[in-house]
C-alpha cells in the first residue's frame, strides 16, 4: 500500500541517443509520479523506448549512456544530476529479463554477497542480509546450490534477492517471466506478489512486460507508450480497462485475454450485464460466469472459441496462395529452386513413395554435452511431416532449445540418427542443408554478425550465392519490418524486439525450407506477434515446416497444430498428432473457462433454464 511520498518524478524527460540534436527522441515529454509503494507497469509496443525510462531511473543515463536529455528525472525529490552513479546504483535495481546476463558467482550464496560486498559491508551485516533475504523469499534450502543448477524461475528469485539484500528504493523488472516455464513463472509472481504486500520492504516496483495476463492483477497503475516514445496511456489499472478499453486496446500492447473476452461478451449484451466491470484475474471471471444467463453463456462460449481457442482471424488465410503480408511487406517466393540433393540413395527413392511425406524424423537420439555428464535429450524418437506446424514445449532445461541445435545440425547427436527426407543428416553436405533450414535463436544476439542492417540481413544470401536474387526494393521492404530505422545503423542499438525482427528478416530472405524459433515471442508486441503468426501460418500453407519453442502456452494453443512435450530428463512426454494437446491437458486459462461454461450450459438446460 503507498503513501504520500513520492518516490520518483518524470519532468518533461525527452532523450536522444546520438551527437546529433536533430535525430528523433527515444522518448518524448514524459511526466509521470510514482508514490513509495506502488507498482507500475511500464508498457508500449518494441522499441517506443521503456528501457530507454528506466535507465533515467538508475543512472545509466546520464552516466554512462550520453546523448541529448531534456526535462529530469528526480529519485526522492532530488535530481539523478545531483546523485553519483553508485548512490543510484544502489537506491535503484534493474532486473534484467535473462538472468543469465545478471549472474556473476558460483553459488545463490555468493550472489547475494557480491553487491554488498562491492559496498562493502562487513562480513557480519553481510551474513545477516544474506539469511534474512533467504527466508523472505523462500530459498535457504538453496544458498549453496550452483547457480547453474537453479531453475530459470530461481535463478530470476536469485537475482531478486541479490538486489533485494541491498535495501533499494526503487526496483525494475524487464520482462521478469519472459523466459520461465510455467511452474518457474508461477514461483516468481508468488515471490513478487508477497514483496508488493511486504510493510518490510514498501519498494517501489516497475515493471516492464508485454505479457500483461500475469501481472496486471496486482499492478496499481500502468503506463503505455506509444511508438515515437510519448505517454498514449497513464492511469490506474481499473481506470484504464474500464474507461479506455478501445484505446488501450489500439496501443499495440498485448492485451490479456480476460480482459480481451469480457469486453467483447459486454458489447454482445443487451442487459445490466455491461455495468459489470472487466475482471483482471481469472478468479474473478471464473465467478462472474455464474451471473450469465443461458444466451450470455452460449455468446461467451463462441467468443472464447473464435478469439482463444480457434481464432477466426486465420480463417481468411486459408485459401492465400500469392504472397505472404508481414505488415507492410511482402515476402515473394524466390523463382529459382535450387538442387539440394544430386544423387538420392535407394532409401531415398523408396521414402517418396511413402504415403506420407515426412520431412524429418529422429531415431532413438540422444545428445550429451561433452565433458559434464549432462543428457539434454534421451531416446527421442518423432516423425515430421512435410507442412506440420508444431508448438515445442517443456520445462526450463528440459533440451528444446538443444533439439532444435540438433534438427538444424548445429549440434551432432551423441547417438542415434536425425533423417531429412528418409536420407541421414550426417550423409548429406552440410551447406547444402543449411540453405533449406531457418533459425530464430532465443537471445537475438547470437545471430548478429554484421554491422549494418543492410549487411545483416543480406549475410545468408550472401553465404548461399543469392545476392543477385535480391532487389533494393525488397530489401528496403525487409528493412521497413524492423520499424523506422537507417539501413546502416549498427543492429546492436536496437531494442531487444528490433533485434528479433531483424532476425526474421535475415531468415525470411532466403525463403529457407525448414523454419525453427526459440522463444520467437520474447519482447514483441501485438502488432508484431500477429504480423509473425499471420506470416508463419501461410509459409505453413505453402508448405512451409515450422516449429516454434516458447513457454508461451497461451499462443501456442491458439496459432499450432501439433504439440511436443519434452521432459526435465529429456525424455519424450507426449507428441500429439490431432492437434488436441491443450484440450487433453487442461490446465490453460481458455481451456479450463470453456469447460466451465459447457458445464454450465449443460447443467442450465437440465434444468429448463435455456433463457
Amino acid at each position: 500500500m503507498s503513501n504520500n511520498k513520492i518516490v520518483l518524478s518524470f519532468k518533461d524527460f525527452s532523450f536522444i541517443y546520438s551527437t546529433d540534436k536533430k535525430k528523433r527522441p527515444s522518448v518524448s515529454d514524459i511526466t509521470f509520479n510514482l508514490k513509495e509503494g506502488e507498482t507500475l507497469i511500464l508498457a508500449g509496443p518494441s522499441g517506443s523506448g521503456k528501457s530507454t525510462i528506466c535507465y533515467a531511473m538508475n543512472g545509466i543515463i546520464p552516466w554512462r549512456l550520453k546523448g541529448f536529455m531534456k526535462g529530469d528525472v528526480e529519485i526522492f525529490e532530488k535530481s539523478v544530476w545531483n546523485y553519483n552513479f553508485m548512490e543510484l546504483s544502489k537506491m535503484v535495481g534493474l532486473v534484467s529479463q535473462n538472468p543469465l546476463d545478471q549472474l556473476i558467482t558460483f553459488t545463490v550464496r555468493d550472489e547475494i554477497a557480491f553487491g554488498l560486498e562491492n559496498l562493502k559491508y562487513s562480513e557480519e551485516e553481510i551474513e545477516k542480509r544474506i539469511n534474512s533475504i533467504a527466508k523472505f523469499m523462500e530459498i535457504e534450502h538453496l544458498l549453496e546450490r550452483n547457480v547453474d543448477q537453479l531453475s530459470g524461475g530461481q535463478q530470476q528469485i536469485t537475482i531478486l534477492s541479490s538486489f533485494l539484500a541491498m535495501s533499494p528504493k526503487i526496483l525494475i523488472l524487464d520482462e521478469p517471466i519472459a523466459y520461465l516455464d510455467q511452474h518457474s513463472e508461477s514461483l516468481l509472481l508468488d515471490r513478487l506478489k508477497k514483496l508488493k504486500e511486504s510493510k518490510e520492504f514498501n519498494l517501489t516496483l516497475i515493471i516492464i512486460e508485454h505479457r500483461l495476463s500475469r501481472i496486471i492483477d496486482f499492478a496499481d497503475k500502468i503506463i503505455v507508450l506509444d511508438d515515437n516514445g510519448k505517454i498514449f496511456l497513464n492511469g490506474s489499472i481499473s481506470d484504464v480497462i474500464n474507461n479506455d478499453f478501445i484505446k488501450f486496446k489500439s496501443s499495440n500492447v498485448r492485451v490479456p485475454w480476460i480482459c480481451n473476452v469480457f469486453y467483447n461478451l459486454k458489447s454482445y449484451s443487451k442487459s445490466d450485464f455491461k455495468d459489470f466491470l472487466i475482471p483482471t484475474n481469472f478468479q474473478h471471471l471464473i465467478k462472474l460466469i455464474d451471473d450469465l444467463n443461458y444466451n450470455e453463456l452460449q455468446t461467451l462460449n463462441e467468443i472464447l472459441i473464435d478469439t482463444e481457442i480457434k481464432p477466426n482471424i486465420l480463417q481468411k488465410l486459408e485459401n492465400f496462395e500469392k504472397k505472404i503480408e508481414f505488415e507492410e511487406l511482402y515476402i515473394e517466393t524466390l523463382n529459382k529452386e535450387e538442387k539440394f540433393i544430386e544423387n538420392l540413395s535407394s532409401s531415398m527413392k523408396k521414402y517418396q513413395n511413402n504415403e506420407k511425406d515426412f520431412i524429418l524424423e529422429t531415431i532413438d537420439l540422444s545428445f550429451e554435452y561433452p565433458n559434464t555428464g549432462i543428457k539434454a535429450i534421451k531416446n527421442l524418437s518423432i516423425k515430421i511431416e512435410k507442412g506440420d506446424f508444431i508448438g515445442l514445449i517443456g520445462p526450463n532445461g528440459a533440451g528444446k532449445t538443444t533439439f532444435l541445435y540438433l534438427l538444424a545440425n548445429l549440434y551432432e547427436p551423441t547417438s542415434g540418427e536425425i533423417l531429412y527426407k528418409g536420407q541421414k543428416l550426417k550423409e548429406l553436405k552440410s551447406y547444402d542443408y543449411t540453405k533449406k533450414v531457418g533459425f530464430i535463436f532465443q537471445n537475438p544476439e547470437n545471430m548478429i554478425f554484421k554491422s549494418s542492417i543492410k549487411e545483416e540481413i543480406l549475410y545468408g544470401p550472401k553465404n548461399f550465392g543469392m545476392l543477385k536474387e535480391i532487389d533494393d526494393n525488397y530489401l528496403t521492404r525487409l528493412i521497413n519490418l524492423i520499424g523506422k530505422e537507417d539501413r546502416e545503423k549498427n543492429p546492436y542499438n536496437l531494442s531487444w524486439g528490433q533485434k528479433r525482427r531483424l532476425n526474421l528478416s535475415s531468415i525470411f530472405v532466403y525463403n529457407p525450407e525448414i523454419i525453427l524459433l526459440d522463444e520467437p515471442f520474447i519482447g514483441q508486441d501485438q502488432k508484431t506477434i500477429d504480423s509473425l503468426i499471420e506470416t508463419l501460418f501461410i509459409e505453413n500453407k505453402r508448405g512451409k515446416t515450422i516449429i516454434i519453442s516458447s513457454h508461451d502456452y497461451h499462443l501456442l494453443l491458439k496459432y499450432t497444430k501439433k504439440i511436443v512435450e519434452i521432459n526435465q530428463d529429456g525424455t519424450l512426454k507426449d507428441y500429439d498428432l490431432n492437434g488436441n494437446y491443450f484440450l487433453k491437458h487442461k490446465n490453460l486459462g481458455p481451456i479450463i473457462l470453456l469447460d466451465k461454461i459447457k458445464e454450465k450450459l449443460n447443467n442450465r438446460r437440465l434444468n429448463g433454464q435455456k433463457k
